[in-house]
């Protein structure tokens, strides 16, 4: 995945809302957004060579997800999937999860895990795990001391869509909109990407709403671009 936005504690309605494409490789086999068998309270795609996942989020609002960086360590290690389904199948608090994390056994990475507080770690710099301001926020793979305007373009676009919508099925189809439509610029400034090999797979956008119910958006996109029929919803409703 290679941008992920979020809005975190900004609106009283909905604490958490992330908007995210991932892109990989169109040969990497992958199983599109479902329950998962090991807890069917878990929404999220599957990395089928791997196990893990790029993006998960769980009944009652505790998620993950993670992007590789570019430049950064080596393949060969274990899968950086696998922190993603690991979190959202514990229940470790998110502080305690990415300080255990051993960094240096994975391939670069960002991480981002949530469960009320959202915790940011990664293996490109000093980033062994610290809490997320409330605010705005926006991440992709680009190498530490790289200023992708991707980043900005996306963390700019979530905040207006909250300005602009009232009602979350409104406020998901725009994200969508925004995560599937191509800019035509240079990668460092593209959101949807597209090439012969690799590109956009995925536009996903989960809303968690004041009552930690969960609205999970998924579009699927085949390898010429285009969308891979319609997006898959799933709703979460609040914990007992």
């Amino acid at each position: 995945m290679c941008l992920i936005a979020i809005a975190h504690r900004v609106s009283k309605e909905w604490p958490l809302v992330i908007a995210a494409n991932r892109d990989e490789q169109y040969a990497r086999p992958t199983r599109a957004a479902h329950a998962w068998k090991e807890n069917p309270e878990v929404i999220g795609g599957r990395d089928l060579r791997a196990g893990g996942s790029w993006l998960a989020v769980r009944r009652g609002g505790r998620f993950a997800a993670v992007t590789n960086v570019r430049g950064v360590g080596g393949e060969g290690g274990p899968s950086r999937g696998l922190l993603v389904s690991g979190f959202v199948l514990e229940d470790e608090p998110p502080l305690p999860y990415a300080k255990a994390i051993r960094r240096e056994a994975y391939a670069g990475f960002y991480l981002i895990v949530g469960d009320g507080d959202v915790v940011v770690c990664d293996n490109a710099g000093e980033g062994a795990g610290a809490p997320l301001k409330e605010g705005f926020f926006a991440i992709s793979n680009a190498p530490p001391g790289a200023d992708w305007p991707k980043v900005a373009i996306g963390r700019d676009y979530l905040t207006a869509a909250m300005a602009k919508h009232s009602g979350a099925d409104d406020l998901a189809a725009d994200l969508l909109k925004f995560l599937g439509t191509p800019r035509r610029a240079p990668i460092e400034s593209e959101v949807f990407v597209h090439s012969r090999a690799y590109g956009t797979r995925s536009s996903t956008v989960i809303l968690v709403d004041a009552n930690k119910e969960v609205l999970f958006v998924e579009q699927n996109y085949t390898p010429t671009g285009a969308r891979d029929g319609d997006a898959v919803r799933f709703r979460l409703p609040s914990p007992s």
